[in-house]
């Protein structure tokens, strides 16, 4: 994967290192096993402890680095604003805690997450307490959203690394997301939600012809349109 070697590549000895979750991650982490860099992640995700311990990184926890000297990611959708929607794989309450400790903010997506509106294709995920499930789904939506329970391939809930559950609320449409993920802040039993307003600093896009490297909206507008991009 282009974009994930690219991304591999800002990584130096002696930096600390936030790592998402998800593919795209797992797919950096084997780069970065096959250099054998000399520096220390900090996962997001049980899974990606996982998978990075048994791959020989050296790992720390945010209590040891509070500031991180980068954090590497994916998202499931991105705005020209470089804006986002994660948490498909439910980790995005610890993803959001690594990306604010952290000095620059990599992202890598495939070019059809790039979107002109969030919420295009994907819900918002939220994270909420399981003791307040239907309370906190009915304030959802208040909010003029969809929400939906998260369900596993068993028809049982789906649990987070912090032992919650996860609401995907579908919106028709999110024109202001800075707005929308405070509101979500504010509902009751909502642990946190899948909304990143304003954090990437760099997008790795990759494509059929390789990978494309997004520093700024005027980057993401001419990229969509050089793609034809719709």
């Amino acid at each position: 994967m282009a974009a994930a070697k690219a991304a591999a590549k800002l990584v130096r000895g002696r930096m600390v290192v936030g790592l998402g979750s998800g593919t795209t991650v797992a797919h950096v982490v084997r780069i970065l096993a096959e250099r054998e860099i000399n520096a220390t992640f900090v996962p997001s995700s049980f899974a990606i402890q996982k998978f990075a311990a048994g791959r020989g990184l050296r790992l720390s926890t945010s209590d040891e680095y509070p500031k991180l000297d980068l954090m590497i990611d994916g998202a499931d959708e991105i705005d020209p604003n470089f804006n986002m929607i994660k948490g498909r794989g439910g980790a995005h309450t610890r993803e959001k805690i690594l990306m604010s400790a952290s000095k620059r903010i990599a992202i890598i997506v495939d070019r059809t997450k790039l979107v002109r509106r969030l919420g295009e294709r994907r819900p918002v995920p939220v994270e909420i307490l399981p003791f307040v499930q239907k309370y906190t789904m009915r304030r959802l939506a208040e909010l003029n959203g969809k929400p939906v329970l998260r369900m596993t391939r068993e028809r049982m809930p789906f649990v987070t690394d912090n032992g919650n559950y996860i609401v995907d609320v579908k919106f028709d449409s999110i024109p202001h997301p800075a707005e929308l993920e405070e509101a979500l802040d504010h509902v009751p039993g909502a642990v946190e939600n899948g909304l990143f307003v304003n954090s990437a600093d760099i997008v790795f896009v990759g494509y059929e012809g390789g990978c494309v490297v997004l520093r700024s909206k005027k980057d993401f507008l001419r990229f969509m349109r050089s793609s034809k991009l719709r």
